[in-house]
């Protein structure tokens, strides 16, 4: 009983971090170029991803929220992005910056 008990909570619990992300995408990587309305990432693949910056994208630095226009090529971010109505990832969230003790 109790291991069928375990294994429906834990079901509802990866479900509902399934709907959290709803689609989302997240780029870990080193800024390489930042402009007014995006920014360029590269991946710890060494891939090249470009992101749009919008007036509702978030910035988090070290668990405070921050402009995203702060940072500088060579910091390294977390972007969480989806996809917008033309196909390009946009930035919901940019997080970077060492984690407070």
């Amino acid at each position: 009983m109790k291991q069928r008990i375990f294994t429906v909570l834990f079901s509802l619990a990866f479900a509902a971090a399934l709907l959290a992300h709803a689609g989302a995408e997240h780029i870990t990587g080193f800024v390489k170029t930042i402009t007014h309305d995006s920014l360029t990432v590269e991946t710890t693949k060494h891939e090249m991803v470009t992101v749009v910056l919008t007036p509702k994208t978030d910035g988090v630095k070290s668990s405070v929220k921050f402009n995203v226009q702060e940072l500088k090529p060579g910091e390294r971010v977390v972007i969480h992005a989806k996809k917008n109505a033309s196909g390009a990832l946009e930035a919901i969230e940019v997080d970077w910056g060492p984690r407070p003790k």
